[in-house]
């Protein structure tokens, strides 16, 4: 069907769904994260069944069992789900193997040349096997990516301007810490895994290193790499004690009660910073791309994307889903309930802007944004990483020897996935 006509139907059919019957059409699968990045698919997925006289049934799944049951279907091609969530990290494994239906025969069929170019280019290629110019297996709907938070009330007492370079975060760091009680100059997790990952890639591509190179072998033998390390160890003399086992609450726990000046963040807490139930720096709390130093600054995508697994006995119908899910009137509903868009039309929606007033930088930061290394073997190396990362911050492993460890981890972890 054509997009405006289906668009039209989907419209005609919202507004007589109160006296409609119940959905006689197939029943579509969709398994969503449960937590704040799938609220809105859910409430798309319920407003869909009318719209659509489509049967939809919700799989709300935690995080990792996400992972492991998507894993599990795609594997073994039974059919359980017609749409899944994924978290983009996931996606060279999951994809691998054709274990996802492609969706560029099924937009020929529709008679459509792909996605429309109103997609965020970096994050459709997340959606692309081999990346970045591979096959299309998904759309992307949630543009999660990383960006800067920081007291702009605190920045102005003090007459600094928006950090532009981690060197200008960590005298920020210094200056404030020094002069205001109670108020650490930053605050960053650490904890053993995703989180100190997480928070150390802006400030590893920053210093001109790099995890994995462009063999895709480790590459964390470089004395970039290193100098990279001891400046987030360094940065680290700035945050509140613990934080080698931080993760989001602790380091949102600071921002909120207004006992650390900035952060790497996500989108995820931008409506805490403002709710006075929850927040004691209403209003204070200003947002800048992330900073760079070597190289520009580049943050973490985090975007969720959707997809068909191949098993799923109604391609068709999940693939009309997919579109009608992720088109612009819908992604600017998804907006509205808090789910961070992948297209920049609505990014820039003159109303939306005035609502969300993190959405210029959010923009910004996901046009540049780039991903966590695209392999296969990402859950492992991450973890591997991470912990050694969380070691030298902790101060129970050096530089060197924490490098040096996962360097040789991470190749065998590589060595190990070839002879699979």
């Amino acid at each position: 069907m054509p997009r405006s006509a289906l668009l039209l139907s989907a419209s005609l059919a919202l507004l007589t769904a109160a006296c409609s019957p119940a959905p006689s059409g197939p029943r579509l699968t969709v398994a969503i994260n449960a937590g704040v990045e799938g609220e809105a698919l859910k409430q798309a997925a319920r407003d869909y069944q009318p719209a659509s006289g489509v049967r939809m049934e919700i799989v709300e799944l935690p995080y990792s069992s996400l992972f492991e049951k998507a894993m599990l279907d795609l594997d073994s091609r039974t059919g359980a789900y017609d749409v899944i969530m994924m978290d983009d990290p996931w996606f060279p494994r999951l994809a691998s193997g054709e274990k996802l239906i492609a969706l560029d025969p099924l937009y020929e069929k529709a008679g459509a040349a792909g996605p429309d170019p109103d997609f965020i280019p970096t994050s459709l290629r997340l959606c692309r096997d081999p990346y970045p110019g591979g096959r299309l297996y998904g759309l992307p709907y949630v543009g999660n990516s990383q960006f800067f938070f920081y007291r702009r009330d605190l920045f102005e007492r003090h007459g600094l301007a928006a950090p532009a370079t981690w060197d200008q975060v960590l005298a920020a760091a210094r200056r404030i810490a020094g002069a205001e009680k109670g108020v650490y100059g930053y605050v960053m997790r650490a904890a053993p895994g995703n989180a100190a990952v997480a928070d150390f890639m802006p400030v590893l591509w920053s210093f001109g290193a790099d995890l994995l190179g462009p063999d895709g072998a480790p590459r964390l033998d470089r004395p970039e790499a290193a100098e990279a390390l001891r400046f987030m160890i360094e940065l680290g003399k700035w945050t509140p004690p613990g934080y080698v086992s931080f993760n989001a609450d602790e380091v949102n726990a600071h921002l909120l009660q207004s006992t650390a000046a900035m952060s790497i963040n996500w989108p995820s807490w931008i409506s805490a910073m403002d709710d006075p139930s929850k927040s004691r720096v209403v209003g204070k709390i200003a947002y800048a791309p992330m900073p760079g130093q070597r190289e520009p600054g580049r943050a973490a995508t985090g975007n969720w994307l959707l997809g068909i697994p191949a098993g799923s006995k109604n391609v068709e119908a999940a693939f009309t889903f997919l579109r009608w899910a992720t088109d612009r009137p819908q992604m600017r509903v998804a907006a509205q309930r808090g789910c961070p868009p992948t297209r920049r039309s609505v990014f820039q929606d003159p109303e939306l802007v005035g609502k969300f007033r993190a959405f210029p930088v959010q923009l910004q930061s996901l046009e540049t944004a780039r991903p966590r290394p695209r392999t296969p073997d990402w859950n492992e190396i991450e973890n591997v990483f991470g912990v050694y990362v969380s070691k030298a911050n902790a101060g129970s492993a050096s530089v060197g020897e924490a490098l040096e460890r996962a360097q040789a981890e991470i190749a065998a972890i590589q060595r190990r996935a070839r002879g699979r």
